[in-house]
């Protein structure tokens, strides 16, 4: 059975690829033009005192084998995990699919 992991600020999975087409569409517009358009900032809200600062999400951590880019026998950490089925030995984040293979047994390993 999956398991479906939104993030705290959307819904499902359905909600989570519209978003993300809202956003990849954003980027482009922002590549092309190099700033956002004077629409894009209409009855948008406003944030006072901030500063950047960085979240939690759920991710997936383990030894990675077959990766394009992370190549090493040290734990890895996954991009934002999105859909697991440990059942069905796969999981998706962010940026690509996984197939499962062992997982660490419970009890072990350091608690974040």
């Amino acid at each position: 059975m999956a398991i479906i992991i939104p993030s705290a600020d959307v819904g499902g999975l359905s909600d989570i690829a519209a978003q993300a087409r809202r956003l990849a569409d954003a980027l482009d517009r922002l590549a092309a033009d190099g700033r956002p358009s004077a629409s894009d900032l209409v009855d948008v809200p406003i944030i006072d005192m901030w500063r950047p600062a960085r979240r939690f999400a759920p991710a997936l951590i383990g030894l990675v084998a077959g990766h394009p880019i992370l190549r090493s026998s040290k734990p890895k950490m996954t991009s934002e995990l999105f859909a697991l089925d440990t059942d069905a030995g796969w999981a998706r984040t962010w940026s690509r699919w996984y197939r499962l293979g062992d997982a660490l047994p419970s009890g072990t390993g350091r608690r974040s």
